[in-house]
């Protein structure tokens, strides 16, 4: 590996971990508001509030330093589909935060190697080889054992409630492609930024005009507010990640993200994972390292399917 590709894997590898922090730390802030508040507010407002804000905060600037790189009509489409996944997504994840632990929520989100690896081949071309097949099933099998350990909770939870954070993860997967081929065609990170703050708000707009609008305290506006400036922060270092590098780089990371998240609960809630789901993160965790274990270079290309 060159120098430049060293600092290149070595930036990215900054951007991800980043992002993952803030958004772990959102994840919490969300529960937080949703759950353990004197007067709680619904996921729906939180993360229309949230993105609200992050959109009065970041088009002034936008509109007037960057009003010749705001997204042509041939990419809008691309654009408004990132925006109603991203928004599926995120509003499925809070609502999951109130009936499972962060760490079990979050812990769906690994099964995403599985589907990053297929993505990467079938949309990126990207090499799949043997030691990554081997890998596709050892996540199947994680997975499984993931969901059945939610009859161990202190509180069980239906099949129906563990498939919300998999939609949601799906919807985040969808995501990562199109931001992926938007950056091969060679639009800029602050318009990828900018169409997601901009664009959820409009959509969840009407949902919340249909619902009774929640009496929000001081502290509430101050924990959205940092929710707002945490997921400008994360969602620009993920874009610049995501163009960085290929998507098979990025998957060593969803553990981390697991890991961080699992503090997080910790931390506010005092939640600890049980033992089937410590199981379950553990094959994860091994077939991450199987994954991106490097082979003598002529095994690889053997390997090559």
């Amino acid at each position: 590996m060159t120098i430049t590709n060293r600092l290149k894997t070595g930036y990215a590898t900054l951007l991800k971990i980043m992002s993952l922090v803030f958004y772990a730390w959102n994840d919490a802030l969300s529960k937080q508001l949703t759950t353990h508040a004197t007067q709680p507010i619904s996921p729906l407002f939180v993360v229309f509030s949230q993105y609200a804000i992050a959109g009065l905060i970041i088009l002034p600037f936008l509109v007037r330093k960057h009003r010749s790189e705001l997204p042509s009509a041939k990419v809008g489409m691309y654009h408004l589909l990132r925006a109603l996944l991203c928004t599926i997504g995120i509003v499925i994840l809070n609502q999951s935060f109130q009936v499972m632990p962060l760490s079990f929520a979050v812990g769906f989100n690994l099964f995403s190697p599985c589907l990053t690896i297929l993505c990467a081949y079938f949309f990126f071309s990207e090499k799949l080889t043997k030691q990554k097949a081997t890998g596709l099933l050892m996540s199947i099998i994680a997975y499984i054992i993931i969901l059945d350990s939610r009859h161990h909770l202190a509180t069980p939870i239906s099949f129906q409630q563990c498939l919300m954070p998999t939609i949601a993860m799906l919807c985040f997967q969808c995501n990562t492609i199109l931001t992926k081929q938007l950056s091969q065609k060679g639009e800029s990170n602050i318009n990828l930024t900018m169409s997601l703050f901009i664009a959820i708000p409009l959509l969840l707009l009407p949902l919340c005009f249909g619902s009774s609008w929640p009496t929000i305290q001081l502290n509430q506006c101050i924990i959205l507010t940092q929710m707002a400036l945490n997921g400008l922060l994360a969602t620009y270092a993920l874009h610049l990640a995501i163009a960085s590098v290929d998507l098979t780089f990025l998957l060593p990371f969803g553990f981390l993200k697991y890991s961080i998240i699992a503090l997080f609960g910790y931390l506010y809630f005092h939640e600890i994972p049980n033992n089937a789901h410590s199981i379950g993160i553990a094959i994860t965790l091994v077939t991450i390292i199987f994954i991106n274990y490097k082979q003598p270079v002529q095994t690889r290309q053997r390997a090559v399917i």
